[in-house]
């Protein structure tokens, strides 16, 4: 501790010796609290996975295919003995396609293979009905960050240039003549920017209500002449679309002028280059490097990923649940599963009550926000169920005439079959959205749940050996911030049920978006070490962590034992990052999380009790005027 820097800079009063210390891993853009955790379990689950390649006795048989994907993986001599022909199949199916025409009549076989076409479909959740899913529509993404990266035009060559030229080392180890891939890159780059014209920036996605806009055939009329959507999706799903969920209006809008005959060849250019792109982490290991080298030179990070842990990879993204509910059972103890349990239901408790004691809103919103509160589902540790997919899945060996693509089409076409399948249908809210083994924790607005996988339950947000105000600093403030997200500037719109749904006094709702406003206020502009922060792209994260630790603190205060200290410290322990600059820089256009300094300083700073706790005057970095604190819940 730094206790000269207290006043000055908490973040740094605590974790500058750690900061000063702390060493970016080669083949990692950062290294912080997330993870060192996060790179702890990745030896233990590789460890896992050599032990068990050796012996599968023990194994249930999702764990047996991902061994068996794990081998094909990491078999490097299969892999350059086959080269670049486990593509070329998909490539033969774009490269035979002569028109638009042509293309609609092939989607349902390119949308279920995975194949990278400039719209797409997907079944979620109907925002006005979450116990229904219905098609939602958008545009493809594009090949920059943020549509904010087209808008500079000196960024927008800089960036643009650097995917070319990375794009054009993969198409040259493809074997494409040096006229080909300039060919396909030009055409590609140019459809890119039709894309970019029309797509929505980070920081209006990051206002997710605004995605939903139902559009019917009326309203498809005249807009869409060029492609029958509602056709498409019928087609998808196996019955009649009435309505499609438009994310982007502005797509629709301009749909004609973008997705036409006369721009097929563009669009196809396109398609190629996507293609290329996306199998090269399966093929040889020259086209792994070089498919990687733009998202490296974005994030500033030194060094590809070791073949070994890339092949881990490989099988552990496809059966990664599996592996995270083997995790979750073996090394999440029953001792502290009921202990983080008891915490959410204590933080739950003092919401409540916080909610009880608001002094901005009316009795009939507060009855309404405790009765979502109540409502909420809490998940710990690991899943009761896995998605239904693993089951239909068996993997194909090389012996068996298969290979990496192979089998990633394969399970890509059983997990996209499964979510068209799930149209009109109840949503299954026992399967979760990440697995137990992942370093994270999320709330779903359309489930009204919150869910602690095992691996994000330990030290230094958790643990059975650190005092209770440490473990309500670090997991307790988690906690707090999820539930938070049920009544942030997005998840207040949505009812206990998780359906779209204004259960606000229209006093209230203005009030609560005055304060939403001096949060965004709060945060806009203020420097850090990479730059201004963007306060609206980060406003509903900035509202979670707000209620989430004062909440937590609230919780930790009830203790006998309470340490204010202890838990200031903690809190600005957990957010603890030191990134490559242009990582540093990428987030801040990016992530809707605010940069880590600001998490750590900014929102205690914003605590009446930090102030008082270290005695801050007007002079300190540290101080926040109370009449410029903004408090939400």
């Amino acid at each position: 501790m730094k206790k000269e820097l207290i006043k000055k800079d908490y973040y740094r009063a605590v974790n500058g010796s750690w900061l000063e210390k702390a060493e970016i891993p080669s083949d990692q853009p950062q290294m912080s609290a997330f993870l060192e955790l996060h790179l702890e379990i990745e030896k233990l689950l590789m460890e896992l996975a050599e032990s068990w390649n050796k012996n599968q006795t023990a194994l249930d048989k999702n764990l047996i295919k991902f061994v068996k994907l794990y081998r094909m993986s990491k078999d490097f001599e299969t892999r350059e003995k086959l080269g670049v022909e486990p593509i070329k199949p998909i490539l033969k199916k774009i490269k035979k396609l002569t028109s638009l025409k042509d293309l609609v009549k092939n989607i349902k076989e390119f949308h279920l293979e995975g194949i990278e076409m400039p719209f797409g479909f997907s079944v979620v959740q109907d925002f006005m009905n979450s116990n229904n899913h219905v098609l939602y529509f958008s545009e493809a993404s594009l090949f920059l960050p943020d549509k904010s990266h087209y808008e500079n035009e000196q960024t927008k060559q800089q960036l643009l240039g650097a995917f070319m030229m990375t794009s054009n080392q993969v198409l040259k180890l493809y074997g494409l003549t040096d006229e080909e891939a300039g060919d396909i890159l030009n055409k590609a780059v140019a459809f890119d920017g039709l894309l970019a014209n029309v797509s929505k920036t980070n920081v209006e996605k990051a206002d997710y209500v605004k995605m939903y806009n139902p559009y019917t055939k009326k309203d498809l009329k005249d807009k869409t002449s060029a492609v029958d959507l509602l056709a498409v999706g019928s087609k998808l799903v196996g019955e009649e679309v009435e309505k499609i969920i438009v994310i982007n209006p502005k797509f629709i809008d301009e749909f004609d002028n973008i997705i036409n005959e006369e721009n097929f060849e563009i669009i196809k250019a396109w398609m190629i280059l996507n293609t290329y792109l996306s199998y090269s982490s399966l093929l040889t290991e020259d086209l792994r490097v070089a498919g990687g080298a733009f998202g490296r030179m974005l994030s500033g990070t030194q060094e590809p990923q070791a073949k070994e842990k890339a092949a881990f990879y490989h099988a552990y993204n496809r059966l990664s649940q599996a592996v995270g509910l083997y995790y979750g059972k073996e090394y999440f103890g029953p001792k502290a599963k009921k202990d983080v349990e008891e915490m959410v239901d204590e933080i739950i408790q003092v919401y409540r009550e916080r909610i009880k004691n608001n002094s901005w809103l009316q009795e009939a919103t507060k009855e309404k926000a405790i009765t979502k509160l109540n409502k909420i589902s809490v998940h710990v540790g690991y899943p009761e169920v896995l998605p239904p997919y693993y089951d239909l899945y068996e993997v194909a060996t090389y012996e068996d005439g298969s290979n990496l693509v192979l089998e990633t089409i394969k399970f890509r076409k059983l997990t996209i079959q499964d979510n068209l399948n799930k149209y009109n249908k109840e949503p299954d809210r026992k399967v979760w959205a990440m697995p137990a083994s992942m370093v994270n924790a999320y709330y779903s607005p359309f489930n009204n749940q919150i869910v602690f996988p095992a691996a994000i339950l330990q030290r230094p947000y958790y643990s059975l050996s650190q005092s209770p105000s440490e473990n309500y600093g670090g997991i307790g403030a988690v906690m707090a911030h999820e539930i938070s997200h049920a009544f942030d500037n997005n998840g207040a719109k949505f009812d206990e049920f998780g359906s779209l749904a204004n259960w606000w006094t229209e006093e209230d709702l203005s009030a609560f978006e005055e304060r939403s406003k001096e949060m965004i206020k709060l945060f806009d502009g203020v420097e850090t070490e990479f730059g201004p922060c963007n306060g609206a792209l980060t406003v509903s994260e900035n509202i979670a962590d707000s209620g989430g630790l004062r909440c937590a603190l609230e919780a930790s205060k009830k203790h006998k034992d309470h340490n204010y200290e202890e838990f200031f410290q903690n809190w600005a322990r957990v957010w603890r990052q030191k990134s490559q600059p242009q990582f540093g820089q990428l987030l801040l256009t990016v992530d809707v999380h605010g940069p880590a300094e600001l998490r750590a300083n900014m929102q205690l700073r914003n605590l009446v009790e930090f102030q008082e706790f270290y005695n801050l005057k007007e002079e300190d970095s540290m101080f926040l005027k109370k009449e410029d604190m903004v408090e939400i819940w």
